[in-house]
C-alpha cells in the first residue's frame, strides 16, 4: 500500500504493438523505423507482466484499461498469442477494460467472436470523413472497408465507435459521417484536433487557427443538438486534447465536457520498440521497457515530473483565468506546433489569434514546484504534496564538543558530526559516556550512522552494540546520496532530481518497491561488507555498498 509517494487512482496503458499496416493515411503518426525493431513475443508477454505488476504496487484497483493498437494490431503474427495471455489476467480480475483499435479492413466475424470471448469489451475504428475525403486522406476503398467492418463489428454485439482526426479539410465533413454511423448503429464519434508531428507534420497548414477551434467546438454543440432534434442517438465528443472546451462551458456536467489530458497522471504509451512515452501524439520518450519497469518511468524519470509540474507552464497559462478547467489543453499539439509541451494551445483564442511564430524555450526545468489533484472524469491522480509532519523523525546532529548542550527534548535520531580532530579512540569513549548517560535517564533514541573505524576499538564496539541503531532500510543513512540533484539509492539504482522526492519517507518507499526488480548479481557485495559485518544492515540482498576490508581485518569480524 502506497503511504507517501504521490499515485495515481487509475491507469490506462495504450500500447502500438506493431507499426505494421496495410493503410498509407496522409497524416499519419508512425514511422517504419519502428518496424525493424519490434519486441519479440517474450518480451511482450513480459510488458504485460510489468504493467499488471505496477498496478499491483500501486494498488490501483480500478480503471485499469489497456488498448491495443498500431498500425492495424492484428497484422502481429503472434497477436493471438499476447491476446490470450492478456484475458487470463482480466479473468483473474487483476485489469478491468481491454480494447482494440482498428482501421477496420481486418475484421471477421469470427475474430470478433474471439474477441468477445477473450474479453475485449470495444473496439474504434478511424475514419475521416465520407467517402470522397476519407479516401483521399486514407486511401482508395478503404471507407468501405472501414463501413463493413463496423457492421460486423456492430452484428456481433460488440460496443463500437468511429475516431476522426479534424483539419480545415475534413470540418464540414463530422455531420455528414456522424449520421452515416448512425444508421449503421453506432451511437459515438470521438473528434480530435490534428498533431503536426510525423507525416502530419507536413498537414500543419491544414490546422485550424484559435478563432476556428472556438467556433468548432460550438458547431459540435450545434450538431449534437441537430441530431438530437432529428431523433438520432449519436453524440460528437472531443479528445483528450481538447481541454480548451471546458473555457465555453466552465463546470458543465455532460457526456461533451472533456476530461482534459491525463497524461503524465495516469497513462503510459508504448511504441513497437518498448519506448514508453506519455501519449502517442505526444513523442517524449521516457524510457524503454527494455531496461525499466513502469515503476521507474512514473517515478524515476525527471521528464515525468516535469510535465506534471505546473510552474513549467507558459507564463501566458499560468497568468489565465482559464487554466484550471482548460489544464493547458491539448500538451501534443502544443509540442508539434511549438517543440514544446509547455507551450500554450495554438489554438487557444485566449491567447493567439490566427496562427502564431512566437517562441518558447523547449526545455522547462522550474525550481518551483506546483502539483494539485487532478480529477479527470472518474480518474483521479493526487499529486498535492504530502503533509510528512507526523510521520517524520526529529534528527540531531551532534558536535563532539557540543556533547554537553544537547537538550533531551530534540533527542530522537542521533547523527554524530565529526571533525577532523575528533577521529580518533577517545571521541569513541566521548559517546559511549554520552549515550550511557542518556539511557540512565531513559531518554528515547537511535543512532542513526555508522561510527568510523578510527574512533573504535573492541570494547567501545562492545558498548555500542547495547544500543538501538537502525534496523531497516527506512532508518539506514546510507539508503540514498545525491550526485548532484540526482537521488542514488543504495543499490545503485537512480530516482529523479531530489525536488521530486523530497523526503525519506518517499524515497524509502520507491526503494521498496523497487526491490523486486533488482539484479541477482547485487548480492555479491554484501560478503565483504563492513554494515553487515557489524550487524547494522536490514536489507542485505540489494546493498551495493563497497566493502571496508580493514576494518572487518581489524576486529577479525565474521
Amino acid at each position: 500500500m502506497v503511504q507517501y509517494l504521490p499515485k495515481p487512482h487509475s491507469c490506462h496503458f495504450q500500447w502500438h504493438i506493431t507499426e505494421k499496416c496495410n493503410f498509407k493515411c496522409t497524416h499519419c503518426y508512425l514511422t517504419e523505423e519502428y518496424l525493424k525493431n519490434e519486441l519479440t513475443t517474450e518480451e511482450c508477454l513480459r510488458v504485460v507482466d510489468n504493467w499488471i505488476d505496477y498496478c499491483k504496487k500501486l494498488n490501483i484497483t480500478q480503471n485499469r484499461n489497456m488498448t491495443l493498437t498500431g498500425g492495424e494490431p492484428i497484422l502481429r503474427k503472434d497477436w493471438w498469442k499476447i491476446l490470450e495471455y492478456i484475458s487470463e489476467y482480466k479473468k483473474k480480475g487483476l485489469m478491468d477494460r481491454f480494447y482494440v483499435m482498428t482501421n477496420g479492413s481486418t475484421v471477421t466475424d469470427e475474430i470478433i467472436k474471439r474477441y468477445l470471448e477473450l474479453g475485449v469489451n470495444y473496439m474504434q475504428i478511424s475514419v475521416e470523413g465520407t467517402e470522397k475525403v476519407n479516401d483521399e486522406i486514407r486511401g482508395k476503398g478503404n471507407f468501405k472497408k472501414a463501413i463493413e467492418g463496423a457492421k460486423i463489428i456492430l452484428k456481433n454485439g460488440m460496443p463500437l465507435s468511429f475516431s476522426l482526426t479534424l483539419t480545415r479539410k475534413n470540418l464540414h465533413e463530422v455531420e455528414p459521417l456522424a449520421r452515416v454511423a448512425a444508421s449503421i448503429g453506432i451511437t459515438g464519434m470521438g473528434v480530435g484536433r490534428i498533431v503536426p508531428i510525423g507525416a502530419g507534420k507536413q498537414m500543419q497548414d491544414l490546422m485550424l487557427t484559435a478563432e476556428e477551434t472556438k467556433e468548432w467546438y460550438l458547431e459540435a454543440e450545434r450538431i449534437n443538438q441537430r441530431l438530437k432534434n432529428d431523433g438520432i442517438n449519436f453524440r460528437v465528443d472531443y479528445h483528450c486534447s481538447d481541454g480548451l472546451y471546458n473555457t465555453i462551458r466552465p463546470g458543465a456536467n455532460s457526456p461533451q465536457t472533456n476530461h482534459a489530458c491525463s497524461t503524465p497522471f495516469d497513462v503510459f504509451t508504448m511504441l513497437p520498440n518498448g519506448d514508453v512515452v506519455p501519449c502517442r501524439r505526444l513523442p517524449i520518450v521516457m524510457g524503454n521497457i527494455k531496461k525499466d519497469t513502469f515503476l521507474e518511468i512514473y517515478y524515476a524519470k525527471n521528464k515525468m515530473w516535469e510535465l506534471k509540474n505546473w510552474d513549467n507552464q507558459s507564463d501566458e497559462c499560468k497568468s489565465c483565468d482559464s487554466i484550471k478547467v482548460c489544464h493547458g489543453s491539448g500538451k501534443c499539439i502544443a509540442y508539434g506546433y511549438f517543440g514544446t509541451p509547455y507551450a500554450p494551445d495554438p489554438g487557444c483564442w485566449h491567447t493567439f489569434k490566427g496562427f502564431s511564430d512566437k517562441k518558447y524555450k523547449k526545455e522547462m526545468d522550474e525550481e518551483t514546484i506546483t502539483y494539485f489533484k487532478r480529477y479527470i472524469a472518474n480518474l483521479r491522480s493526487d499529486l498535492s504534496p504530502l503533509d510528512l509532519k507526523e510521520t517524520k523523525r526529529k534528527k540531531r546532529f551532534i558536535k563532539i564538543n557540543k556533547l554537553d548542550k544537547v537538550k533531551k527534548s530534540e533527542i530522537d535520531y542521533l547523527m554524530f558530526d565529526l571533525e577532523e580532530q575528533d577521529l580518533n579512540e577517545k571521541t569513541g569513549e566521548k559517546i559511549i559516556t554520552f549515550l550511557k548517560k542518556l539511557q540512565d535517564e531513559k531518554v528515547d533514541f537511535t543512532l542513526g550512522r555508522p561510527l568510523p573505524p578510527c574512533i573504535l576499538n573492541q570494547e567501545i564496539i562492545k558498548e555500542l552494540v547495547k544500543f538501538k541503531s537502525f534496523k531497516n532500510c527506512f532508518d539506514c543513512p546510507n539508503l540514498f546520496k545525491l550526485e548532484g540533484k540526482r537521488i542514488i539509492l543504495c543499490d545503485g539504482r537512480k530516482g529523479p532530481d531530489y525536488k521530486y522526492l523530497n523526503n525519506r519517507e518517499q524515497i524509502w518507499e520507491f526503494f521498496e518497491m523497487m526491490k523486486d526488480y533488482d539484479k541477482p548479481k547485487l548480492f555479491n557485495k554484501c560478503k565483504d561488507c563492513d554494515y553487515r559485518a557489524k550487524g547494522q544492515c536490514f536489507y542485505i540482498k540489494n546493498c551495493a555498498l563497497k566493502p571496508v576490508e580493514p576494518l572487518k581485518r581489524q576486529f577479525n569480524l565474521k
